[in-house]
């Protein structure tokens, strides 16, 4: 009996990953907003004042942003959970998981890497 209840509980939870999978838009809106964060850090790192000026120039950036990661973000489905990528210096690089509708993404070391990185042919 004790089985029984073991496999119907693994099965339910395998339902319901099954069925709670974020899809790419949430993978996106994971990612953008990771970017804002580091957008905003960048920022007051470099010591740049709060102003019009500054925010117009954070709004370019994450649409430039935002576009890119809306025509480069791969997503590979795994029926349980999701990940996503971005071909980058020729390779994939895995910027988020998603299982149980929620998105995890990498730390922003990693993120900053790949914004910094040159945008390289795939034929060298």
């Amino acid at each position: 009996m004790k089985k029984l209840l073991f496999l119907v509980v693994v099965l339910l939870v395998a339902v319901l990953m099954t069925q709670m999978r974020p899809s790419k838009a949430d993978h996106k809106a994971a990612m953008m907003k990771a970017v804002r964060e580091l957008v905003d850090e960048e920022a007051a790192n470099q010591g740049l004042k709060d102003n019009g000026l500054t925010r117009l120039g954070k709004s370019v950036v994450n649409k430039a942003i935002e576009a890119a990661l809306g025509t480069k973000l791969k997503v590979d489905d795994y029926y349980l959970f999701n990940t996503t990528h971005i071909r980058m210096k020729g390779e994939d690089k895995l910027l988020s998981v998603g299982v149980f509708g929620h998105v995890f993404t990498f730390d922003k070391k990693m993120l900053r890497e790949a914004l910094e990185a040159p945008d390289e042919a795939e034929n060298p």
